[in-house]
């Protein structure tokens, strides 16, 4: 089904008649905005690569994103380069899809001298922006904020701006570096952002999974909430997020993830965010000592707490949103569940991302979702049966 997190048949069908009416815009647009090669050639290519998708035949929507970077560079056109750096880095290709996209925001923002590519910065002060293109997009700065990290190491003094509720969490594991809130002036004599970090650090996979370092969580407040929760139940404890405001995304339906958790030897730790009662009603199914629902925590306001919460567990099973993208940066071991729409930043094959490396990544891949559900429950025994008394092996405390 496509995802409904707040439980609310009323609320979701207003929100799908929303998006029906914005994809309605966007093909009126594409339609009429013709660029110098004009419109049907590009519609056509988007047509093949959605057949192509449909088939999982990534073998010849690999020579098909080919095609669309050719036109992209032929037509200097960032909104095509972007999209197929977005698809690179889906099919693995993460050296291609660091090139366009940081071709795609030279082309939109122009190129300065100022801009960091890898040289020697140790005599100089770094500006690392993680909010300048869309403060919103939390899953994207939690991805790059160990790149600002390594970055920020390799100045004299680093400045990182982010969306305030990630301040402190980015402040502890980057002490030697000044977190400032988006909107808070600051310079430097070298500038990065997203694509300037990816370049320089994200283009091996290999590499990337090697250096990874977990975001550190306030152990005070990891072990807070590990005490309160064990005091309920002598089960593990499992983190569930189910849906997304994007109504675009395909994820279990509620009575999917009730079969998950009623067979599954755990406590379940809600993630998820917003007003999401009537959802609780029907994963509890009344017997709400199953599923705690911690109203201390509220992540669009205080993600340093809701990292503690995650980092107090011992697994996570998730959708991808913000929960699954903090989990993973966290080290907590995670279970990514993933639809077969290829529009978020995992990739299509393998069960392992190099951003997060203590993760399993579940592809729907044609499959219905309880057969997806039943994988999840194999891959998350042995987690859990070697979990331990104090927390998540993996998650990130200091």
């Amino acid at each position: 089904m496509t995802s409904f997190y707040h439980g609310s048949y009323v609320r979701y069908a207003i929100g799908g008649l929303g998006l029906r009416l914005r994809w309605a815009t966007k093909a009126v647009r594409r339609l009429l905005g013709a660029n110098d090669r004009g419109p049907v050639p590009a519609v056509a290519q988007q047509a093949r690569i959605d057949a192509l998708i449909a088939h999982r035949d990534w073998n010849g929507l690999a020579a098909g994103v080919n095609e669309m970077a050719v036109m992209a560079k032929d037509t200097a056109n960032p909104q095509l380069m972007l999209k197929a750096g977005q698809a690179y880095e889906r099919l693995g290709n993460f050296t291609r899809a660091a090139e366009l996209r940081l071709a795609a925001r030279r082309e939109r923002k122009g190129e300065s001298a100022a801009d960091w590519a890898g040289e020697d910065i140790s005599a100089d002060a770094l500006l690392i922006d993680l909010v300048e293109d869309d403060p919103r997009s939390l899953g994207r700065v939690i991805r790059h904020a160990r790149l600002a990290g390594a970055a920020a190491a390799r100045a004299k003094d680093a400045t990182i701006r982010v969306e305030p509720r990630i301040v402190p969490l980015l402040q502890r594991t980057f002490p030697t570096a000044r977190i400032i809130a988006a909107g808070q002036a600051a310079s430097g004599q070298k500038f990065a952002t997203f694509e300037h970090l990816a370049w320089v650090f994200g283009r091996d996979p290999a590499g990337l999974a090697a250096s990874f370092k977990p975001l550190l969580a306030d152990s005070d407040l990891v072990e807070a909430f590990r005490r309160r929760y064990r005091a309920a139940t002598d089960l593990p404890l499992v983190g569930l997020s189910w849906g997304s405001k994007s109504h675009t995304k395909d994820v279990p339906d509620f009575a999917e993830w009730a079969n998950f958790m009623a067979e599954t030897p755990a406590t379940f730790v809600s993630l998820q965010y917003g007003p999401i009662k009537p959802a609780l009603r029907r994963l509890r199914k009344g017997d709400d000592a199953r599923l705690i629902h911690d109203e201390s925590v509220d992540q669009m306001v205080d993600m340093d707490r809701f990292a503690a919460q995650i980092a107090a567990l011992d697994a996570v099973v998730t959708i991808s949103n913000t929960a699954a993208h903090l989990a993973g940066a966290l080290g907590v071991p995670t279970i990514f569940l993933i639809d077969d729409k290829f529009q978020t930043a995992w990739p299509v094959a393998g069960d392992r991302t190099p951003w997060y490396p203590s993760g399993v990544v579940l592809h729907k891949d044609g499959r219905e979702w309880p057969a997806v559900l039943d994988e999840a429950r194999r891959r998350l025994a042995p987690v859990l049966a070697g979990r331990s008394d104090t927390g998540s092996a993996g998650g990130g405390r200091k």
